[in-house]
């Protein structure tokens, strides 16, 4: 079988069955529980907002009908019941009867070609709604049948006060509704197919009559389990971002419409929203948001829970998918993590001296006696011996107390002459955590190649919380493994190779952006790097780990979509293509700034530490200098 990690599983699984092993619910529950739980993501319009690759499209399909009920006729099996419990959890199913009829409409087609019509914008937009709620309804009473249910045992609810617009639908029956729905599909498809628009007079009947099913449908009844099952219908309107810019934000207002009783999503990348939206400022002041529509990110905001959430659904996801390639599944090997090893690699004896040399040198050049290096170096042993995230070894000894007598010397009094010969002491103790001991693992990364990048945490977090990009490094990861099984060797990878495949990937990734304005981007993302790679070699790793971001005055920032426009723009495609990961409002020396933290692959690429909050303090200048190095400024 063809890796399941290298090529979009979830895409190319046309079985519901199969497509419901390899799905994890752990997206369910981060993203759409809590709206389901307050009410809000079925009786308003929700729009769902990510990355190329967030999952987008494959939520989408787990709530449609199709796959809901594949997954209710084999509720016996263990493999399904976490995902059955997520569903309930998200309001799809209550005791195991449906809730919701979901319909996945994917926009990727001709709905585009609407807007090059030549008619006015009112009747491209009438055209192009009509069109979705013809087929959204088709869809909705398609899944039914194809389920086993009689259309003429459907019947279609209307909202209060809309029972005399039934007629304009086909009626209350299903076999008439879908009959009604079929004859305005095909009129449209007509009119978007014809090689020259016709005349406005000459749409037929069925294109300009009224046909508003949205307006007139609250639920749906059909037989269920010797009972009616009454289901309120779900139109999920996928890559939105393929539709005309004034035709998204006119989709995005009509379905903003309260009387609308149905459930409608929007499912788009960041790139279709205006550029306010995606840097964190409000929208459309003439919406009013809260009361109309749900706003769901599939991408990092609240940073404390993000990255816990998005192991356990990685991790959950990862070892679905290595169930299905046959040479681990054989071996009983369906942990991923089991494939990487987390024993950190050691220098060789020779490379082990040098390094040794180094800190005696350092020892030197501050000053600091005997004992004074011999107790920061307990300091670090000590430390490392309580740490559950850092095993240590000489080189990371070596190198972390390297790190704390460069800051002895900066916090210790110089004199020209010691005339007592007493030792002195830093104005301030030093300090041995966390952070001082990534600072030892990126210098030993740069000055003496030892792996940084290993272990399934820190393949996580090089992925920025992003499945489609966690796929793509854990895929080559698979591909080795699997190489070295047919090879009679074990499967798990070393610390080497696991860096080795992360860095090598992540530079591919880097390399292969096309998106627009990706020229500025890379510039920009370029300097950022440069720039954070050289305050990470600083001697006394000032800010740990080192930086992986510019942060950016709050107040200065919010003003860029009305005072820089096109760098605003330039940050969109940034964002919207993980090169780029935004956290706003962050506080720091009682200021407010919002953080251009670069993306994991990019991180990856300049080797960067992955631990947050680490930033350089850069204004709007800095931003504008950054993209005019692409020389399209």
């Amino acid at each position: 079988m063809t890796n399941p990690f290298e090529k979009r599983a979830t895409e190319y699984l046309s079985d519901n069955e199969a497509f419901l092993a390899v799905v994890t619910p752990e997206p369910l529950i981060t993203f759409f529980k809590q709206p389901a739980t307050d009410g809000s993501l079925y009786d308003r319009l929700a729009i769902v907002t990510g990355t190329p690759g967030s999952g987008k499209t494959t939520l989408a399909r787990l709530f449609e009908y199709d796959t809901v009920h594949s997954l209710l006729r084999n509720r016996n099996a263990s493999t399904y019941r976490s995902l059955a419990d997520a569903l309930t959890q998200c309001g799809v199913l209550s005791n195991l009867a449906p809730q919701i009829l979901g319909a996945r409409v994917p926009l990727e087609s001709e709905y585009r070609d609407f807007w090059e019509f030549p008619y006015p914008e009112e009747t491209r937009m009438s055209l192009t709604s009509r069109l979705l709620e013809a087929r959204s309804v088709i869809r909705w009473l398609r899944q039914l049948s194809d389920s086993g249910v009689a259309m003429s045992e459907v019947e279609i609810i209307p909202r209060a006060g809309a029972e005399a617009a039934l007629e304009l639908i086909g009626g209350r029956t299903g076999t008439a509704v879908l009959q009604k729905a079929r004859e305005v599909e095909l009129a449209l498809y007509k009119v978007v197919r014809a090689l020259v628009p016709p005349a406005l007079a000459s749409l037929e009947a069925a294109a300009s009559d009224a046909y508003h099913p949205f307006d007139v449908i609250k639920a749906i009844s059909f037989p269920w389990a010797n009972e009616n099952a009454v289901v309120t219908p779900l139109a999920m309107f996928d890559d939105a971002h393929s539709l005309h810019p004034i035709q998204y934000e006119r989709l995005e207002r009509w379905l903003t419409q309260r009387e609308m009783r149905i459930g409608r999503w929007i499912l788009t990348r960041l790139d279709a929203l205006k550029p306010a939206r995606v840097l964190g400022q409000e929208g459309d002041p003439d919406v009013q948001k809260l009361r109309v529509t749900t706003e769901i990110r599939m991408q990092p905001v609240e940073r404390r829970t993000t990255r816990p959430a998005f192991r356990k659904m990685a991790k959950d996801m990862s070892n679905r998918y290595l169930r299905q390639i046959e040479a681990f599944n054989r071996r009983s090997l369906t942990n991923f993590s089991d494939l990487l090893a987390t024993e950190p690699a050691s220098l060789p004896d020779k490379k082990l001296a040098e390094l040794a040399q180094q800190v005696d040198v350092v020892q030197g050049y501050v000053g600091a006696s005997e004992s004074q290096r011999h107790e920061l170096q307990d300091r670090v042993q000590d430390y490392l011996a309580s740490s559950s995230t850092n095993r240590s070894t000489p080189e990371l000894v070596l190198a972390a107390t390297a790190i704390a007598l460069q800051r002895f010397g900066k916090r210790t009094p110089q004199l020209a002459l010691d005339m007592f010969g007493e030792d002195l002491e830093p104005h301030k103790p030093i300090t041995v955590d966390a952070s001082l001991m990534d600072g030892a693992r990126v210098h030993l990364l740069h000055h003496w190649r030892v792996p940084y990048y290993f272990g399934f945490d820190a393949l996580c977090d090089a992925s920025s919380e992003n499945a489609e990009q966690f796929l793509q490094l854990a895929g080559r990861l698979v591909t080795q493994s699997e190489t070295q099984l047919v090879r009679g060797k074990r499967a798990q990878l070393s610390a080497n190779e696991q860096h080795r495949l992360i860095s090598e990937r992540s530079l591919e990734i880097v390399n292969s952006w096309d998106f627009p304005q990706h020229m500025e981007v890379r510039a920009l993302t370029d300097l950022i790097a440069k720039q954070c790679v050289e305050r990470s070699l600083e001697g006394n790793a000032s800010l740990g780990g080192g930086p992986n971001a510019w942060g950016i005055p709050q107040e200065q920032f919010e003003a860029l979509p009305s005072c820089q426009p096109r760098l605003a723009r330039v940050l969109q495609f940034a964002v919207a293509y993980n090169a780029l990961v935004l956290k706003t409002d962050h506080s720091t020396k009682n200021r407010l700034w919002c953080l251009l933290e670069l993306g994991g692959p990019v991180a990856v690429a300049n080797g960067l530490t992955l631990r947050r909050g680490g930033f350089l303090e850069r204004d709007v200048k800095d931003l504008l200098n950054g993209i005019r190095a692409s020389g399209n400024a």
